[in-house]
């Protein structure tokens, strides 16, 4: 089990960086054919939209790491709760770290408020949310395929064979 749980967390990692690639392939093919910047503020500073991405993708890996660790056994089918919780969590993670933190530039917290709502209905929160569902599935699917007791690959040679 100990294996299993170390494969799990080597894919989640994985599944992270993919999922940030996927949000930022999203985000510019949206704001292309949209014709509209991810943060329409202009006083919310460079560092908001990576902020944001960053706790939609910790959100994320958080969800779906919990799902597989606190599993007493190896997972046998693909869990559908965890895989919905992932994406709204992602989606939430998102939105609300937006507000907080361009709350904390701004100073006003209905401005923030009203950002949040702004991010709700935005399209690139909804990016996030399918990004999310997208990934957490792919990850429970790879976990899944990978058989029971199959350890690292060996060359020929490690194998403790006895010809």
């Amino acid at each position: 089990m100990r294996e299993y749980r170390k494969y799990a967390i080597t894919m989640a990692a994985f599944s992270v960086a993919l999922y940030v690639a996927f949000i930022v392939a999203a985000f510019g093919v949206l704001s292309l054919l949209l014709n509209r910047d991810v943060i329409n503020e202009t006083d919310a500073g460079a560092l908001l939209g990576p902020i944001m991405v960053t706790t939609a993708a910790l959100a994320l890996v958080w969800v779906m790491l919990s799902a597989v660790l606190r599993s007493p056994e190896r997972l046998t089918q693909v869990p559908p709760l965890p895989i919905f919780i992932a994406g709204v969590a992602a989606y939430l993670g998102y939105c609300v770290s937006g507000g907080v933190f361009y709350s904390l530039g701004a100073g006003e917290l209905f401005r923030s408020v009203i950002f949040i709502g702004g991010e709700m209905m935005g399209p690139f929160a909804i990016a996030v949310a399918v990004s999310g569902w997208l990934i957490a599935f792919l990850f429970f699917v790879v976990l899944l395929a990978k058989p029971a007791g199959s350890g690292a690959p060996e060359w020929p040679w490690e194998k403790n064979d006895d010809n």
